[in-house]
């Protein structure tokens, strides 16, 4: 991936070199905070298995190096073990996000991927909460289920207005006891994909977030197995701006906010379960590029972020801080990996 990233760098030259892809349009479950509407998309065309491995062949051939599958629930596809072979078979890392529920049925293709990442949002009451009822118990047994069986595992949990800080403690805990990673996104209200979708209105205040980044330092500093860097979390706690605007151009940007170059569009790229291409999450439902209708080399070509410089996202920070070569992260992900190989 280094080496992939420090070519690109020296040629100036635009390459998908992680690009997270919605293999469906379904679910078997109904988030309430979920940005991709994925109940009402029940009329959306699903990618065939062979546009899917033809993606693959083309993503491969223009230098991805990861490959994420996500959804909607990418283990309800019925062909997911002959996708996930095919991503191996063109030599890139398999990720894998999953809501766990479908973990232990499909277990003969989750033990072939190089990662997955699991969501969980915190103790029972609020998982359930957000994910459903009856949740709770067959997440943490999908957490335990790939962490050992060796499957390099994180945690995923959205911090929503009605997140209890007990909460991130009990994740915390949870990861060191599983030898998982952990990681936390911060939910944020959003446009829906689909006229008449829902729309969902969070209300988690600007000090909830700061209290919250906070806490994830602290966890961090008592050597709790927290994923993103200590750079990205002190980044987002200096957002110059309200949470509730997670987007900004550089000529936006106070210049006492020394926010990392972003890379989304350059060297990554989503690519939504109806074809859409987006350079990240931020422009969910606004697309302008389909790699159905339009191709991919011209969907990677004319993407763009649209001005867009900066966020406070704390996954995309970290990426841009990896992408942008800087040595504290680098070192930051030098140890963990190490630590793991021993």
């Amino acid at each position: 991936m280094l080496v992939n990233l420090a070519i690109s760098h020296l040629l100036y030259k635009r390459r998908p070199l992680n690009v997270y892809l919605a293999i469906t349009n379904r679910c078997n479950l109904d988030c309430y905070y979920c940005y991709g509407d994925y109940p009402v998309r029940r009329d959306w065309k699903e990618f065939t298995t062979e546009e899917l491995l033809k993606l693959f062949d083309e993503l491969a051939a223009r230098g991805t190096c990861l490959l994420q599958l996500q959804g909607g629930e990418p283990l309800l596809r019925k062909d997911i073990g002959v996708l996930v072979d095919r991503v191996l078979e063109n030599g890139m890392i398999c990720d894998l996000i999953t809501n766990g529920i479908l973990v232990e049925k499909r277990f003969d293709v989750v033990k072939k991927l190089d990662s997955i990442c699991i969501s969980l949002d915190g103790r029972k009451k609020i998982n359930d909460r957000n994910r459903g009822e009856g949740t709770f118990e067959k997440i943490i047994s999908a957490i335990e289920l790939c962490s050992s069986n060796g499957i390099a595992t994180r945690i995923n949990a959205v911090l929503t207005g009605e997140t209890e800080p007990e909460d991130l403690r009990f994740l915390a805990e949870t990861a060191r006891r599983t030898g998982s990673l952990l990681n936390f996104s911060l939910s944020f209200q959003y446009e829906p994909l689909k006229p008449g979708g829902p729309k969902h209105h969070l209300n988690i205040t600007d000090d909830q977030i700061r209290s919250f980044l906070h806490l994830i330092k602290l966890l961090q500093s008592e050597h709790y197995p927290i994923q993103f860097s200590d750079m990205a979390h002190n980044l987002a706690l200096k957002w110059p701006f309200s949470y509730q605007k997670r987007m900004a151009r550089a000529d936006e940007v106070p210049d006492n906010y020394k926010y990392p170059k972003c890379f989304h569009a350059d060297y990554i790229v989503f690519i939504d379960g109806d074809g859409s291409v987006y350079p990240c999450c931020n422009f969910w439902g606004k697309p302008k590029w389909n790699v159905r209708e339009d191709g991919l080399d011209a969907c990677l070509e004319g993407i763009s972020r649209e001005g867009c410089e900066a966020c406070y996202i704390l996954s995309y920070l970290d990426r841009n801080l990896i992408f942008g070569m800087r040595p504290r992260t680098l070192f930051h992900y030098g140890i963990r990996a190490l630590k793991e190989m021993l």
